[in-house]
């Protein structure tokens, strides 16, 4: 009994661990990463590098996870999402640029004026009018009026047309289109790596201030690099969701929220550091 009790714990270890575990190529695993399906930012690297997915990845993309293990002394799953969309991106990160090249002086940079092509200004060359009707003094048609005519001016009137009166109203008295007011707040501003970070999304009615109820809410949380880490939804006014963040996630973290009513719709974000 004590040996299947064992055997259980170290699988539900695993399975929390292994986040690949249910993939069999990079390409969906960084789909889940993305979505938010799958997060781990303590990953077990000598796991991961049996993996068939790491094991059937190219060289490039293996050094490049290699060196991200590296860096941090750990393997996060975003440093999984940079290494598939760029082998390049550590390399790069942390490789001094190299010194560009001299570039050759041009006209440009002696401050020497571009040669300009002849125009008739430059020649002294009138340029040719057009012809008109006061050049070859021909009249102006002049439009038929009914004083040419002999007709006299009957100004049209709504009774003449029997069109009904139409009284004037106030512009004030027109209504409106309704509007929704968004507040964001977070727990913490800043954050150390690690913590519970609580987010709080309010929808309020702009006239009266009280909390909108059968509204839709969308509540985004993407990380410095811009991978969405969190996403939630409620149909209530009032939204409040709690996360750790993880341990390798340093730098401006993003909230977007969408409040939405009877078409009418209304954005807000705010960020917080995580030191």
């Amino acid at each position: 009994m004590i040996g299947t009790i064992v055997l259980f714990n170290n699988n539900n270890i695993y399975a929390k661990q292994a986040i690949w575990r249910d993939f069999d190529n990079m390409k969906d695993l960084v789909a889940a990463i993305r979505s938010g399906e799958k997060n781990d930012n303590n990953i077990n690297w000598e796991k991961f590098q049996d993996s068939g997915i790491y094991q059937n990845e190219d060289k490039d993309s293996k050094e490049c996870l290699q060196l991200a293990h590296k860096i941090g002394n750990n393997l996060g799953d975003y440093e999984i999402v940079h290494c598939f969309r760029d082998a390049n991106y550590f390399k790069n990160k942390y490789t001094e640029p190299e010194t560009p090249e001299p570039q050759p002086e041009t006209n440009a940079s002696l401050n020497v004026p571009e040669p300009q092509p002849e125009t008739n200004a430059s020649l002294n060359v009138p340029e040719p009018q057009p012809e008109t009707n006061a050049s070859l003094n021909v009249p102006e048609p002049q439009p038929e009026t009914n004083a040419s005519l002999n007709v006299p001016e009957v100004p049209e009137t709504n009774a003449s047309l029997n069109v009904p009166e139409v009284p004037e109203t106030n512009a004030s008295e027109l209504v409106t289109p309704r509007s929704i007011d968004l507040n964001i707040t977070v727990g913490k501003d800043p954050i150390a790596r690690g913590e519970n970070q609580m987010v709080t999304v309010v929808a309020l009615d702009p006239t009266t201030g009280k909390v909108l109820d059968r509204v839709f809410i969308k509540l985004e949380i993407k990380d410095p690099v811009g991978i969405l880490v969190k996403n939630y939804t409620d149909t209530e006014g009032n939204l409040t969701r709690t996360f750790k963040i993880g341990e390798n996630a340093i730098g401006t973290f993003m909230i977007s929220a969408t409040a939405s009513q009877a078409g009418v719709q209304s954005m807000k974000s705010l960020s917080f550091q995580v030191q």
